[in-house]
């Protein structure tokens, strides 16, 4: 089946942060999709501001009175990028170096990172070799509690984040300029927050995204790509929306009031920053104030809200992402329509319902949803046996074996 090379769709993004902030005013930092080397914006929708363009991306700080919220609304073009392309963007500065929040080297990172290189030469191969480090060094498991790439090698486990800063830093330790990258992933069938990496390889930008090297034989296909660990080092799917790069960017406000009561629930611990109160302040980096990542959009709140049950339905939605006119509904392989069923369990619980429901009342057409459901069950049924691969990736037991696999 050809692999679409482009794609293009319609994306907004909404932010809405008034379940958690009392505040009369808010200064808020919105990541503002911009032309790279891999997308191209053709139309943007967004409040006005003052904007910063740098090595980290684009960004627009505006003010929100109470009860607004921000949208950003970008009409985006994206490419294929294949083995041997790479990103036409402008070679390493200071920032592709390190260090930064979330990629500190402590000695099990220098040591893994001598380990995986030893005896390769060559940017490419050990570009190559430092993304599967990353991939076998950790398994797939949201951190609600704390970030970064020395504590994730050493708990084993992180999400596609914590897979782009460990590698970062392996690249960092062996001199190799990288970066981590944070965007959306924007295919129609699967929409979510999502971050890889850029390695330079002495004439270019690679992308790598360390947590398909290990996850692409699931979730490779399902993107368009392939299911080997290679078709994700050097290339990437048309899927992605680049929204920065980098950690610590610098925070463009002036100093905030004095810290506020902890708003509850959304404090984590940062390699290199400590415990960060999310949306509560901007925390320091050597000295200064800066945003761990800017993916979503950021605001420092001075006045928390309490957490109570009528805030809870506006906290669950404090940004909401959407998909619109795609260049193409579906994926390519029909093979992972069972795959996409199982990633949107609700979608189709609701629908079946709606079928069932309708059945008394639409005689003529009961073949067709009596049909329709009984397809909707077997590729439920279709979509959970493939998804053994992803499950057993994700296991702790898995883990250590692949790593015993690879020590012997």
């Amino acid at each position: 089946m050809r692999q679409p090379a482009h794609f293009a769709c319609t994306v907004t993004l909404r932010f809405d942060p008034w379940g958690y902030a009392a505040d009369d005013a808010l200064e808020v930092l919105l990541p503002i999709p911009s032309d790279d080397g891999y997308q191209r914006v053709l139309e943007l929708d967004a409040p006005a501001g003052r904007d910063i363009a740098d090595a980290h991306g684009h960004r627009r700080l505006i003010r929100l009175e109470r009860g607004q919220t921000a949208t950003v609304t970008a009409r985006v073009a994206t490419q294929r990028i294949v083995p041997g392309a790479c990103l036409d963007l402008p070679p390493p500065g200071p920032a592709d170096h390190g260090p930064a929040p979330m990629i500190v080297q402590d000695d099990a990172l220098r040591a893994l990172a001598a380990q995986s290189v030893e005896g390769i030469s060559g940017p490419g191969a050990r570009i190559t070799a430092l993304a599967q480090a990353a991939a076998d060094a950790l398994r797939y498991k949201y951190p609600r509690d704390a970030r970064g790439a020395a504590m994730s090698l050493t708990r084993g486990w992180g999400d596609c984040g914590e897979y782009a800063f460990l590698f970062v830093a392996l690249c960092h330790a062996s001199s190799i300029p990288a970066r981590p990258v944070f965007g959306l992933i924007t295919a129609p069938w699967m929409v979510t927050p999502h971050a890889w990496a850029e390695a330079w390889d002495g004439t270019g930008w690679l992308p790598v995204d360390p947590n398909l090297v290990r996850e692409g034989g699931y979730l490779g296909p399902i993107l368009d790509a392939g299911a080997q660990a290679q078709d994700h080092i050097g290339a990437l799917d048309p899927y992605r929306l680049v929204l920065s790069r980098h950690t610590g960017l610098p925070w463009p406000g002036q100093p905030g009031p004095a810290p506020a009561p902890m708003i509850d629930g959304v404090t984590l611990t940062l390699d290199g920053l400590g415990p960060v109160p999310f949306w509560h302040d901007a925390p320091r980096w050597q000295g200064a104030r800066v945003v761990p990542f800017l993916q979503m959009p950021w605001t420092v709140i001075g006045r928390p809200r309490p957490a109570r049950a009528v805030n809870w339905l506006r906290r669950q939605r404090i940004w909401r992402i959407s998909v619109r006119k795609p260049a193409h509904r579906l994926p390519r392989s029909p093979w992972v329509l069972a795959d996409i069923v199982v990633l949107h369990p609700v979608k189709g619980v609701a629908g079946v319902c709606a079928a069932s429901a309708a059945l008394p009342f639409l005689p003529a057409a009961a073949p067709i949803l009596n049909a329709a459901i009984w397809v909707w069950f077997g590729l439920v049924v279709l979509g959970l046996l493939r998804q053994i691969r992803l499950l057993r990736l994700r296991s702790a037991i898995w883990l250590r074996i692949t790593a015993s696999r690879a020590a012997s």
